[in-house]
């Protein structure tokens, strides 16, 4: 057995962050599959398959969700069709910002004076991700934020797909829509970063 290798400066802060990002690049990807699976409903079991294909085929996330209001809107009514709505929407306007901002925000690494080391949004070149972070001194409570926000959609989103499924034996069970929050320090609207 090797021996462990010595840790170097700031190491320790740079795997929480690393580990806090891929908690919301996990969460995403489990929502964005969720969200593939009401597509295929929505399609019709007949065709589960290459709806599947289908969306997988589309090159980013924000362009399957329109696929997805499209064919709910062409199929569906009533609270289903509405929950969609405002599924889509609140992703689009807030949850996938905060997602893009989590993961493709710049960071860097910062030691003061006093030798304590410190991750930073990365702000010199005007990052607009990086700039809409700026204050925010707790960057793994804004990750943990991020990640609770998809975790939430990704509920919700399960309970649309169990409402919608043809094979669903009882009534309805819809839950509430999930409480949404912006963070302490930012807009949550980066519109240019909306392209997931």
């Amino acid at each position: 057995m090797q021996p462990e290798k010595p840790k170097y400066h700031g190491q320790e802060n740079r795997d929480a962050i690393a580990l806090a990002i891929g908690k919301i690049v996990m969460a995403w990807n489990e929502f964005h599959e969720t969200l593939a699976g009401i597509y295929a409903e929505i399609c019709g079991r007949d065709k589960w398959q290459a709806s599947l294909k289908a969306w997988h085929s589309i090159p980013n996330d924000r362009r399957q969700r329109m696929r997805l209001l499209e064919a709910a809107k062409a199929k569906l009514t009533g609270r289903s069709l509405e929950e969609i709505i405002w599924l889509v929407e609140s992703t689009d306007t807030l949850i996938a910002n905060q997602r893009n901002i989590g993961v493709h925000m710049p960071l860097m690494s910062f030691t003061d004076q006093n030798g304590v080391h410190q991750m930073l949004p990365h702000t010199f070149f005007g990052n607009r991700r990086a700039m809409s972070m700026l204050g925010g001194d707790d960057l793994l409570g804004h990750y943990e934020h991020f990640r609770s926000q998809i975790a939430k959609m990704s509920s919700f989103a399960t309970s649309i797909a169990f409402n919608i499924s043809p094979v669903r034996q009882g009534p309805e069970l819809w839950h509430e829509r999930p409480t949404l929050t912006d963070w302490a320090g930012g807009s949550g609207n980066d519109s240019a970063a909306g392209r997931s």
